[in-house]
């Protein structure tokens, strides 16, 4: 019995990298660079010069963007998000 690596077993992904994370979400990876920068999406982890976002801290930002026909109001403690016409 030697030491191997079971290639069939599942692991699970803890962080992505940002191809990773715009096919993720459905958006290209450009459109990540732009939701960091407003806020929509955390700033990447960094180790040397590789960057990873922690699929923890995506569900965790994506979990307080508005839902579509409910509006967050600044009384209510939080951003107004609601889009002005």
């Amino acid at each position: 019995m030697g030491n191997t690596v079971d290639l069939t077993r599942n692991v699970p992904r803890l962080g992505l990298n940002r191809l990773e994370v715009a096919q993720a979400i459905g958006v290209s990876a450009n459109t990540v660079d732009l939701m960091v920068e407003e806020g929509f999406l955390p700033k990447p982890r960094k180790w040397h010069c590789r960057k990873v976002w922690l699929v923890s801290d995506l569900v965790a930002a994506m979990a307080s963007w508005p839902e579509e026909g409910i509006e967050q109001r600044k009384e209510a403690g939080g951003e107004d998000w609601s889009m002005s016409a």
